[in-house]
């Protein structure tokens, strides 16, 4: 059998004259820097996690300040400190207007709650049906005991909104001068792939950018449809709700489901028909969101699939922790642009070709 042109190498050394030595220790230093990469990438996950929430901060400003500066045919920097500017003011006067009342309600929304699940687990033990109930929600308590007590949550509240005020930080300066980030990170690329690597940067941000606008138009449906709902059937503090409400759509699924607890709980401390009725406007609210406001915004943005937005969740949460639920889905927006461009077209289609 001839033997290949490697083995037949003067001195036991490959064509380009590094022995079989050389190239075993190349690749074993090599695998040892992907290890170490890795492991530190997974010791600094929280700060990777905390740079993409002030990707989407960059993402939502920019989509304010570059049109309010051409209408105003001021600078960039002067337009990305009025939106910042307005929406200091719009949040103070929200709170302003509506703090006082919110902070009551739910304030009492945390009260209602206990005694709320006392009159439920009182009716429910009145029959063999609601027995069952209880005995399978134990079961569905104890396993989410055990999935939030392995979430770490960063710190606990004020590590919470430290964080956030470190999101909202970086955005700000992403969104100063994105131009500089964005060149920094291509200039790491060889020059043959620069151009490719901007173009899947702006396809990126245009994802991004249209997702945010969806997810808002989202969250500002559902809560209204909500509030509207508790303040006909007559539910105890429908602001509370609404809001509560809107802000779980950000985590699809997981999110609205978690939400619809403390409404049947506030409606059945008051009696049991209104439990159901709050039930029913859950219902129609959630089959609304799903089958029909959310698939028509996504129709603007990356359309992923239900079951990819599920596994989303579930691994980044154990990934990045609160975070990682939290920006779940716009990761998932990221890395679905990212996989088709790099992967597909460029990798598959190349090896097509």
């Amino acid at each position: 059998m001839p033997q290949s042109d490697d083995f037949n190498a003067p001195h036991g050394r490959f064509p380009h004259g590094a022995s079989a030595e050389v190239v075993f220790m190349r690749r074993v230093l090599t695998a040892a820097l992907v290890v170490i990469l890795l492991l530190a990438l997974w010791r600094v996950s929280l700060v990777l996690i905390l740079t993409f929430g002030g990707i989407l901060v960059a993402v939502a400003l920019r989509n304010i300040s570059a049109p309010l500066g051409r209408y105003l045919h001021v600078s960039d920097r002067v337009s990305l400190l009025i939106t910042v500017l307005g929406f200091a003011v719009v949040v103070i006067g929200f709170f302003d207007l509506f703090g006082t009342l919110a902070s009551q309600q739910f304030s009492d929304l945390v009260d209602e709650i206990p005694g709320s699940i006392d009159s439920a687990r009182s009716w429910l033990q009145e029959s063999a049906v609601g027995r069952q109930i209880l005995a399978g929600l134990q079961s569905s308590t104890d396993a989410t005991e055990r999935v939030l007590s392995a979430l770490p949550l960063a710190g606990g509240i004020l590590g919470v909104i430290g964080e956030i005020l470190l999101v909202i930080v970086v955005g700000i300066y992403l969104a100063a001068d994105p131009l500089m980030y964005v060149t920094g990170v291509i200039r790491l690329l060889p020059p043959r792939r620069r151009e490719r690597a901007r173009e899947i940067l702006d396809v990126l941000g245009l994802a991004l950018h249209k997702w945010l606008i969806g997810m808002t138009l989202d969250m500002l449906i559902c809560g209204i449809m909500v509030g509207v709902g508790m303040w006909l059937i007559g539910v105890p503090l429908p602001f509370a709700l609404a809001v509560l409400s809107g802000v779980a759509v950000f985590v699809p699924y997981i999110g609205p489901l978690i939400a619809v607890i403390p409404g049947l709980l506030l409606a059945l401390s008051v009696r049991p028909m209104l439990a159901l009725y709050a039930g029913f406007v859950y219902l129609i609210v959630l089959t609304i969101e799903g089958n029909i406001s959310q698939p028509l915004l996504q129709r603007w943005t990356v359309s992923l699939p239900p079951l990819v937005n599920l596994l989303a969740i579930l691994v980044f949460a154990p990934l990045f922790g609160l975070w990682g639920a939290v920006l779940a889905t716009p990761l998932a927006v990221a890395l679905w642009v990212v996989i088709k461009m790099v992967y597909v077209e460029d990798l598959l289609e190349d090896h097509k070709s």
